[in-house]
C-alpha cells in the first residue's frame, strides 16, 4: 500500500476536516509515493521512536502530537530539528491523527473509558456541523437515472446508508419565451408535464460534483431545483460521557484509575462522594468545564488542571481527576486496534517507547 492510499482510508474513517482549526494533521513529513513497509504507533514522535521504527524495518510512523505545530524557519541538528532530520534520512514517513482522532466516536477519550473499563459510552460534548439540502424537479421517465447520477457522486448518503431519496410524483408547468430551447413542449405555449420531486442530502464538499452532475444528467435546459445548509448532530465531537459498572466513591474509583492507567500519580478535586458517571476528555480538557458541568457528569477526567482551575471545579461543584495528559498514550494500542479494522495486510506495532516528560520522584 502507498502511503496516500493509506491516507483515503484514514481519512474515510477519521477524516481530518474534524481536526480543530488550530491543529496540524495528515502526512507532515514524508512521500505519499512511498510503499508502506509497517506502521508504528505512537504518542509523540522522539529520536528514540525513530530509533524503534528503524530497527523494526517500519516506515510510516502515525503519532498521535504532531511534530510540526507552526512554520518551520530552520530544521537543524538539534532540539525538533535532530528529529526531523532523523526522519528524512532514514525514509520514515511522519502522519499526525490529532484534534480528529480525539473527535472520533472511538478516539481518545473513549480509548480511555475502554481502559477503565466503563460502560455505555458515548460522545460528551457533539459536535454540530452543516450539511445540504437538495429539492429537484425532474422529468418522471429520467427519476431514477438522476438518482442514480446523484448517488454516483455522493449524494444521497446518511451514515451507512446510501442512495437515500425522498420522492413524490406531481405535475410541472412551464412555458418557454423565445429564446429558450426546450426540451419538452413547444414555444409560447403552456407545457404541463409529469415530474418528480427529488429530495436528498450531501455533504458540503460535494456541492460542486452534485450541481455537475444536474447540468450533465438533467434532460431540461435549466432545471428547476433548491439547495440549503442545514444544521444537524455530527457523529464526533469532544470527550465521551460513560457509566461506571456500579456507584463508587470517588477515591477508590480514582485508584482503580491510577491502576488501570499505569499512572505515577493522579489527582482528585472536589469531595469523596459516589459517583456514577463521568465525563473523560483525554488531554488538556478545562476549556470545557461549563459544558461538562451542563452534561450532567458526577465526575470530570482529564488531565494539566491548573491550580486557579481547581479552584474553579470547586466552585462549580463538579468533581475531578487529573489523569495527567500522558494518559493519552491509551491511544497506541487504541489506535492499533482501530486501524486494523480498516486496514489488511500491513503490520501494525505499538511503539514501547515512554515519552512521559514528567517524573515522580
Amino acid at each position: 500500500m502507498l502511503i496516500k492510499e493509506l491516507l483515503k482510508q484514514i481519512n474515510q474513517e477519521i477524516p481530518l476536516q474534524t481536526a480543530e482549526e488550530w491543529d496540524n494533521v495528515g502526512l507532515l513529513i514524508g512521500d505519499e509515493e512511498a510503499v508502506i513497509t509497517g506502521i508504528l504507533t505512537a504518542l509523540d514522535c522522539t529520536l528514540d521512536v525513530v530509533q524503534e521504527a528503524k530497527e523494526k524495518n517500519i516506515n510510516t510512523i502515525i503519532c498521535h502530537h504532531p511534530l510540526i505545530f507552526s512554520g518551520v524557519k530552520s530544521i537543524v541538528h538539534s532540539g525538533y530539528g535532530e528529529v526531523m532530520r532523523s526522519l528524512i534520512k532514514n525514509d520514515i514517513q511522519l502522519i499526525a491523527l490529532h484534534t480528529n482522532l480525539d473527535a472520533h466516536p472511538k478516539g481518545v477519550s473513549a480509548m480511555i473509558a475502554e481502559r477503565l473499563a466503563l460502560k455505555d459510552i458515548e460522545i460528551l460534548l457533539p459536535e454540530q456541523r452543516s450539511i445540504q439540502k437538495l429539492q429537484i424537479f425532474v422529468p418522471l421517465a429520467y427519476a431514477e437515472q438522476f438518482k442514480s447520477a446523484l448517488a454516483e457522486v455522493g449524494a444521497g448518503q446518511i451514515g451507512d446508508y446510501d442512495h437515500c431519496f425522498f420522492s413524490v410524483k406531481g405535475t410541472g408547468e412551464f412555458r418557454a419565451l423565445e429564446n429558450a430551447n426546450p426540451f419538452v413542449g413547444n414555444k409560447g405555449e403552456i407545457h404541463v408535464e409529469e415530474e418528480m420531486k427529488i429530495e436528498c442530502v450531501f455533504e458540503s464538499s460535494l456541492e460542486s460534483d452534485v450541481l455537475e452532475a444536474i447540468k450533465i444528467y438533467h434532460p431540461y435546459e435549466t432545471p428547476a431545483f433548491d439547495i440549503w445548509s442545514i444544521d444537524v448532530q455530527a457523529e464526533y465531537g469532544t470527550g465521551v460521557k460513560a457509566a461506571l459498572k456500579e456507584p463508587l466513591l470517588l477515591s477508590d474509583f480514582a485508584k482503580i484509575a491510577k491502576e488501570k492507567l499505569n499512572l505515577d500519580v493522579i489527582k482528585m478535586i472536589g469531595d469523596d462522594k459516589v459517583i456514577n458517571t463521568v465525563g473523560i476528555i483525554g488531554g488538556a480538557g478545562m476549556d470545557y468545564m461549563k459544558d461538562v458541568k451542563r452534561a450532567g457528569v458526577d465526575v470530570f477526567i482529564t488531565g494539566d488542571i491548573k491550580y486557579h482551575e481547581a479552584h474553579d471545579l470547586i466552585m462549580a461543584e463538579l468533581a475531578a481527576l487529573d489523569i495527567t495528559h500522558y494518559a493519552e498514550y491509551v491511544m497506541k494500542d487504541g489506535l492499533k486496534a482501530l486501524l486494523s479494522t480498516f486496514i489488511k495486510d500491513i503490520n501494525i506495532v505499538v511503539s514501547q517507547i515512554d515519552t512521559n516528560p514528567f517524573k515522580v520522584i
